[in-house]
């Protein structure tokens, strides 16, 4: 009987270990979700929304901290499954920023191509201004000035070629930096999405 008894399995501390497991999660996760507040406070201030860089910066920024949002969101609604008004609640506020984050994409695309637009342009403004100035110098009008037109012609080619290089590398950092926030946009936002779909219907079991 003494044997028969030490080798049953003792259950009786599983409910205490799932509580605890929950109570941990709710812990990390309100700790997540108020470090994601403050980074986000502390990027916007001071505030600059009408600014083209200041906006690429910012949903940069939050693209980048938004799967901390994610973690902390789906740390907490595990945490909730068992109390059904903040599960709904943290379920609704899943379903609404999973919504915002891909709609924001729109923003950040639209931001990247006008910033696109403006750092060729302004590029082409500062080559045409260059190009204007060597072409009022004059070989052999200015003894003080010893240059020859084959060198103007070198400095000009020169002039070209290297706005070109700084205009492909406006247009390639412009591109990976949009990509690069939409993509984390898109996937944490589809993810809450799904977090948020869960949370309205939990799993029985």
């Amino acid at each position: 009987m003494a044997a028969s008894s030490l080798s049953t399995p003792n259950y009786a501390n599983s409910g205490t270990g799932n509580t605890n497991a929950r109570g941990l999660c709710r812990i990390v996760g309100v700790a997540c979700l108020v470090g994601f507040l403050v980074d986000m406070a502390v990027l916007t201030f001071p505030p600059a929304f009408g600014e083209l860089t200041w906006r690429i910066g910012f949903m940069q920024q939050m693209g980048d901290r938004s799967i901390i949002l994610l973690f902390g969101l789906a740390l907490m609604l595990y945490s909730a499954l068992d109390t059904r008004t903040l599960r709904r609640q943290l379920a609704i506020a899943c379903l609404a920023i999973g919504i915002i984050f891909p709609l924001s994409c729109v923003l950040v695309v639209r931001d990247a191509i006008t910033f696109q637009n403006m750092a060729v342009n302004n590029i082409s403004v500062q080559l045409e201004r260059a190009q204007k100035q060597l072409a009022e110098i004059k070989p052999g009008e200015n003894p003080q000035l010893k240059v020859t037109q084959e060198q103007l012609q070198t400095v000009a080619k020169q002039l070209s070629g290297n706005a070109q290089v700084a205009q492909e590398t406006a247009k390639n950092t412009s591109i990976k930096t949009g990509l690069s926030s939409v993509g984390n946009l898109l996937v944490v936002g589809l993810a809450l999405l799904g977090l948020g779909r869960y949370g309205m219907r939990p799993p029985r079991g």
